[in-house]
């Protein structure tokens, strides 16, 4: 016999329609009340038990609980203006926004002051008989009133809602090209926490308290202005590094702070400067050179580097190159430390008394020296000497054949001999100084190398390290990044001849077009082949993000020649959408730079004192000012994005002021811009002004540099593509003034006109 039984249809219930069907005489249950779903199964007598063909009914779910039910934990029914509980308990009703939430009166009439998306949502969500009076005021409202409610920016945030068309050329990008060109969900910068993400983060270095920046810096942003995970990265997680020593641990004793490396405790930096800089507080600026700026740039191998700086040997470390690192380091240190700012001008003096007062040896460590002293006197506004350091670092590289030599009997294999630790240390030094002075060029449109190493790339010496050596993932990630960004900066070098060289006024514009479109292509293959190190997540170091940095700069002044012609428009026929131009390259690579600046703000706490950052800083202030004064000039009415964007530019041009003075002048030179293109106001030019006039006088104070700068930066990159010498910082100082007067004078007119 069968352990199972058979399987039959469920019996119908009385009274059914189909019972009735095939029993006619049969009535239905009397037993049965009227209403319920209980009925009695056919057959069964009144005995037996009766079944249920209802289910009971949910209780009804609320769409968003008041915020005093949610902090009690208690149920709450979610009415408006206020709850039953809160009624019951006469406390104040509130409720937190969320998408689920139905917004109150109050909050309808804050949204009246917002753009379409908050009116929308707003009609959407209300009630039905507020959402008809909402409507009814939005109808009452005067013509110009209710333009304002829908400003070109927030129509721009709508349509970023929505997917790209398949047709546009950013959406062939983001699919062909995703490493350049990742799907970017779209910033509601309208709802930002502007005060937390703008505020300068120099306020509380300006009033003298150094040493608490980094933990008031990370409070101030916690604030996450984001719905997504990877738009809103947390900062990072450690404190200031001006203590050698953290936080104390469970037995009381204090927990040593995380160095690059470990070695460094055991610097005597007395053995290599006659500067009187503290012990403890030279390990912490090397120590954050080298996780931050030689983490982008490295010039030398920081593991052979550290290990003579500690053994006070002098094959791959130098007096020379220790007070130019230490020079270099302190002023990125100026905010965290009251004293960085005079240790690096004494430094910076030590350091040119040693290359002018006693003859350096041709190596290694010297040309890596001077490169640094070239970008101590770049950030101290002193332009003509850094030119003279980064050419004399140029010579001494080609006569040791790291560089601008045509042959491999002229290179530095010859006298490398195939030495491993003389090869690792040269390759960093000759690729290292490539990079550099490809940086150097796209600022101030020098051509000093014309011929890139012959030399390995670090990351074909990689094989060659221990493979027990914990700090052999550190180095390895290094010689990745400086490889990739070698590689990248050969291409820009065909560029810097092509556009910069004596033949480029020889040339058309249309050959000069279809080189830009070929040499694009050669980037976007350059990012194609970049390993999954080097492409941007949530957990991306912040030399990868300056990496890609690079790349969109690159890219927008390969088109940028073309932006104010009639060629701006014309088809690039390599891609399949009739819609690439040079015009839409421009404006795609523009859209990852205000991401990428955005990120780096948000994510970067230590990060943001370094002066590499600037590149993003300066061209997303350079399209926003563009796009302001467009806008301006076009309809009259402000947007938000451009204008959000440029807060953000002027706000780090701020915070690096605080720590190089060469941004004093680059920051000035900005407004300057800004003002002759109708993209900020006189007020709002006076306050910028006026702050950088607080941090002078706090350089003052901390006995920092205080010479006058001249810098040749070029600051207005699309004057520079027919004015070069008025594109740079200095000269743009020298117009802020009259500027400034102009300005008002005619809104002085402007008030005395209205009645």
């Amino acid at each position: 016999m069968s352990p199972f039984r058979p399987l039959r249809p469920r019996p119908l219930a009385e009274g059914s329609p189909a019972t009735l069907r095939q029993n006619p005489d049969s009535n239905p249950d009397p037993s049965a009340e009227p209403g319920t779903g209980t009925v009695r199964g056919p057959g069964l007598g009144p005995g037996r038990p009766s079944i249920s063909l209802r289910r009971p009914a949910r209780p009804r779910k609320t769409n968003s609980a008041c915020d005093p039910c949610r902090r009690r934990k208690t149920k709450c029914d979610g009415r408006l203006p206020r709850c039953v509980m809160c009624d019951h308990r006469t406390e104040n009703c509130e409720y937190t926004y969320t998408v689920r939430h139905r917004v109150t009166l109050a909050e309808v009439e804050q949204s009246k002051r917002g753009g379409p998306a908050e009116i929308l949502e707003s009609l959407r969500t209300l009630p039905p008989e507020q959402a008809l009076e909402l409507f009814r005021k939005l109808r009452n409202e005067t013509p110009g009133r209710a333009l304002n409610l829908a400003r070109p920016s927030d129509q721009q945030h709508l349509r970023g809602l929505l997917p790209p068309t398949q047709n546009s050329l950013g959406f062939e990008l983001t699919i062909r090209h995703p490493v350049a060109y990742p799907a970017l969900f779209p910033v509601p910068y309208t709802d930002l926490t502007l005060g937390a993400l703008l505020q300068p983060v120099t306020k509380a270095w300006l009033q003298g308290q150094q040493g608490q920046q980094g933990q008031q810096d990370a409070s101030s942003r916690q604030v996450s202005p984001f719905g997504d995970t990877y738009l809103t990265p947390e900062r990072d997680e450690d404190a200031s590094p001006v203590s050698k020593t953290g936080s104390p641990d469970h037995t009381g004793a204090a927990t040593p702070k995380p160095l690059f490396d470990e070695r460094l405790r055991l610097l005597d930096i007395s053995k290599w400067t006659n500067i009187p800089i503290p012990n403890d507080l030279a390990i912490s600026i090397i120590s954050h050179y080298l996780n931050i700026d030689y983490a982008t740039i490295p010039l030398f191998d920081a593991d052979l580097f550290v290990r003579d700086l500690v053994n006070v040997q002098h094959f791959f470390c130098s007096p020379f190159l220790v007070t130019a690192v230490l020079s270099w380091a302190c002023q990125a240190y100026t905010t965290l430390h009251t004293d960085a700012a005079a240790f690096s001008v004494a430094l910076f003096a030590e350091s040119q008394q040693y290359f002018s007062d006693q003859q350096q040896p041709n190596s290694v460590t010297t040309i890596a020296a001077l490169q640094i002293l070239s970008m101590c006197a770049v950030t101290y506004g002193k332009d003509d000497m850094s030119l003279r350091f980064l050419q004399e670092s140029v010579r001494l590289g080609k006569a040791m054949g790291l560089f601008n030599v045509q042959s491999e009997a002229e290179s530095a294999t010859v006298w490398l001999g195939g030495h491993t630790e003389w090869t690792r240390a040269a390759s960093y030094t000759a690729w290292g100084v490539y990079n550099w002075v490809s940086v150097y060029s796209l600022h101030y449109r020098v051509h000093e190398i014309h011929t890139p190493p012959l030399l390995p790339m670090p990351r074909d010496l990689v094989l060659l390290l221990p493979n027990d050596d914990p700090r052999s993932a550190k180095t390895a990630f290094h010689a990745q990044l400086l490889s990739a960004a070698s590689d990248m900066w050969v291409i820009f070098k065909d560029m810097l001849e092509r556009f910069y060289g004596p033949q480029y006024h020889g040339t058309t514009l249309e050959s000069t077009l279809r080189f830009a479109e070929g040499t694009y292509h050669r980037l976007l293959c350059w990012s194609g082949a970049l390993s999954l190190d080097m492409a941007r997540g949530e957990e991306s170091n912040h030399s990868v993000m300056l990496l890609h940095v690079y790349f969109h700069a690159v890219v927008t002044d390969l088109f940028r020649p073309f932006l104010a012609t009639e060629y701006k428009s014309q088809r690039l026929y390599s891609f399949s959408t009739q819609h690439a131009t040079p015009e839409a390259v421009y404006a795609s690579s523009v859209t990852q730079l205000k991401r990428l600046l955005l990120l780096y703000r948000l994510k970067y706490k230590n990060a943001n004192y370094s002066v590499l950052w600037q590149t993003a800083v300066v061209y997303v202030a350079n399209a926003m000012i563009q796009e302001g004064g467009l806008s301006l000039r076009a309809d009259g009415q402000p947007g938000n994005e451009w204008k959000f964007y440029l807060d953000v530019c002027l706000a780090g041009l701020e915070d690096l002021y605080a720590s190089f003075p060469v941004f004093g002048s680059i920051a000035q030179g900005m407004v300057g811009m800004a003002l002759r293109h109708s993209a900020i106001q006189t007020n709002k030019a006076t306050r910028v002004l006026a702050q950088l006039d607080d941090i002078e006088r706090r350089h003052a104070s901390l006995k920092g540099m205080t010479d006058k700068t001249e810098a040749r930066w070029i600051i207005d990159l699309n004057l520079a593509t027919t004015d070069f010498e008025g594109a740079q910082a200095r000269n743009l100082v020298e117009e802020l003034q009259k500027l400034m007067v102009e300005q008002t004078e005619s809104e002085n007119v402007g008030e005395d006109a209205q009645p």
